[in-house]
């Protein structure tokens, strides 16, 4: 097994437990007083936050592929993050298939555009139900995304481990 599919799965590790915990944190919202402004005000800011980190972790597991495997990493220019989810969603000729479906393109397309805004944003100005929705999405994206990940380092190996060039 390549080193990098190692660090590909430890990331995934500490991704799955922020989405954990971002689950939990959903729950808390659901049973907490939406009357208090300061308590709607920090859940929904940790909900944000844990769906940046949660895209960011993915983002990083692809910049990883992007450098390693296509031996090409994005170069970090206006416009560098919906390039890189791009980039996986499609075949690098000559080297591998697409990494992620069609489907987690989607949702992961969501959550980056949602990171944009909550990163250029003040907490009052986020729509508690909007990031609420959003946090729940970051679940579903995930697992699609770990799913895809790991079914591509499986192929990955098994082509790689054959006769013949990759």
């Amino acid at each position: 097994m390549p080193g990098i599919f190692v660090d590909i799965q430890n990331e995934l590790t500490d991704i799955e437990r922020e989405v954990g915990m971002l689950s939990d944190a959903v729950s808390l919202y659901a049973k907490g007083s939406k009357d208090d402004p300061a308590w709607v005000w920090v859940v929904v800011q940790g909900l944000a936050s844990g769906v940046e980190k949660v895209y960011s972790g993915c983002e990083r597991v692809m910049a990883m592929i992007a450098a390693d495997i296509d031996a090409t990493p994005v170069s970090h220019h206006d416009g560098w993050h919906a390039a890189l989810l791009s980039r996986v969603a499609q075949a690098f000729p000559g080297v591998r298939g697409a990494v992620i479906s069609e489907q987690t393109y989607q949702a992961l397309d969501l959550l980056r555009s949602f990171r944009h805004r909550h990163r250029n944003s003040y907490g009052l100005t986020l729509d508690a139900e909007i990031v609420v929705d959003r946090a729940q999405q970051a679940s579903f994206a995930f697992a699609h995304f770990k799913r895809d990940v790991t079914d591509f380092g499986e192929s990955f190996e098994v082509r790689s481990s054959g006769p013949g060039p990759r």
